[in-house]
């Protein structure tokens, strides 16, 4: 009889358990902590052993000299099938850099006078994706998840210097990859918590750059290439007394780091 008593519990578990799995779509919103990988850091200013201050010349050069920043990220998903263990994704997302980082405030040299400056530099990336996401155990309450979109990435960076946007450079388009996974807490049969990381190669196709002297990296400029090729260009940043010299930059890869939270929203209940 005991057995008998524990079969309702038993199925009762077993239907509420099963009652969490959806095949209708979902929207996830969420925010996260994004942090720059490999070329996208570095230091934006470089002091010598004088006290004298000057953008460095890793910047363009070899870097972009940013520091952490925050995402703002909205995701489409659109079950395929009945079980639902692919899913289909669209999703866009905003980030922008050096959040955390206070603005320099030091000496330079110009006109071989020293004077007070200020610099800080700014870089955000707007991204566009679609892509397919796996969901091993759909009808769980507890579900991990991994997935991979592809991107389309516009880049936009500038220089300020004396609090004043003085660098210019054109907004870039790259495409890319954006790999990551996840679990989802489910609520209820409309709400879910998401955690998830991610890691964005955000400029694998389209990199270019300019040998040109036109396009060359100096202050109070617009329209400068980002250069994110390895190749010649030209620059006095860091020692705006002296004529633009071609120098040669690397290589670089705009990828960064993301740990998000966000909601998932079942649409259509």
């Amino acid at each position: 009889m005991k057995i008998y008593r524990k079969i309702p519990v038993l199925l009762l578990l077993i239907v509420s358990n099963y009652s969490y799995g959806q095949n209708s779509p979902s929207l996830t919103l969420s925010v996260g902590l994004s942090v720059p990988a490999q070329e996208l850091g570095g230091d934006l200013v470089n002091t010598g052993d004088s006290g004298i201050s000057f953008i460095s010349r890793d910047f363009i050069r070899n870097n972009y000299a940013n520091s952490a920043g925050v995402s703002l990220s909205g995701t489409l998903l659109i079950p395929f099938g009945k079980k639902s263990l692919i899913i289909g994704r669209l999703s866009g997302s905003y980030t922008f850099f050096n959040v955390f980082r206070k603005t320099f405030f030091g000496v330079t040299k110009e006109n071989n006078i020293e004077t007070a400056v200020s610099f800080d530099n700014r870089f955000s990336a707007t991204a566009m994706g679609i892509g397919i996401e796996i969901n091993p155990f759909p009808e769980s309450r507890i579900r991990p998840f991994a997935y991979t979109d592809f991107t389309v990435n516009l880049f936009s960076m500038s220089l300020i210097r004396n609090e004043i946007l003085s660098s210019l450079f054109n907004d870039s388009f790259r495409l890319g990859l954006l790999p990551g996974a996840g679990i989802t807490f489910k609520i209820n049969k409309e709400y879910s918590f998401v955690l998830g990381g991610s890691y964005h190669f955000g400029n694998l196709f389209l990199k270019s750059g300019s040998s040109s002297f036109d396009d060359r990296i100096v202050f109070e400029r617009e329209g400068i290439p980002i250069n994110d090729m390895e190749g010649l260009f030209y620059t006095n940043l860091s020692d705006p007394d002296t004529f633009p010299q071609q120098i040669t930059g690397s290589s670089k890869s705009i990828n960064w780091w993301n740990i998000s939270l966000g909601i998932n929203i079942v649409l259509g209940k």
